[in-house]
């Protein structure tokens, strides 16, 4: 699949990812609408280190495409949103108000810190039970992707098969693209 990706601080492109697998209690979630962040920005021009072949974005909506057996509250099919802070809720720093500090300062700030982010087909979510909320069907995909921030937020949509990333990023001079 393709994954929108920070090849390196300061150049981003396109590359092939295998699908991610659900580990215990976790799903794999098919991108629908996904938000680009000033963060992603920070990200590509060094703000959290040297990252290589990272799948950028770190807010989105979308369709549960599979669940491990321990999930009790989603199915494939939901539809769901997903924050940018996906922590271990059992860790000493969630349990006490500081889910962005699981297990280590910005650790719950999962993706593209720790691990691959949204902009992508398919993406990995920890402790899905915890870290999905489902959206009401009426709820139209740009709502439900708007909820996600309070900054003026442009989209990444998947239609059809075909990803757009948005245009006022991609013109951006400080990213190269490949």
């Amino acid at each position: 699949m393709k994954a929108f990706v920070m090849r390196e601080i300061g150049r981003v492109g396109f590359m092939e990812k295998p699908v991610p697998q659900a580990g215990p209690g976790d799903a794999v979630v098919q991108t629908i609408r996904a938000l680009i962040c000033t963060s992603d920005s920070h990200t590509v021009q060094g703000g959290i280190g040297p990252r290589e072949n990272l799948t950028l974005g770190h807010k989105a909506v979308g369709v549960v495409h599979a669940v491990a057996s321990e999930v009790k509250d989603f199915r494939p099919g939901d539809r769901v949103l997903v924050g940018a802070i996906t922590p271990e809720w059992g860790d000493r720093a969630s349990q006490n108000g500081l889910p962005s500090q699981s297990g280590a300062p910005l650790v719950g700030f999962k993706f593209v810190n720790s691990k691959d982010g949204v902009f992508v087909d398919y993406f990995h979510v920890n402790e899905a039970d915890a870290n999905l909320a489902k959206i009401p069907d009426a709820i139209s995909d740009e709502w439900r992707s708007t909820a996600q921030t309070c900054s003026r937020p442009a989209s990444w949509g998947r239609r059809r098969g075909t990803s757009r990333l948005a245009e006022p990023w991609l013109s951006s001079p400080r990213a190269r693209w490949d």
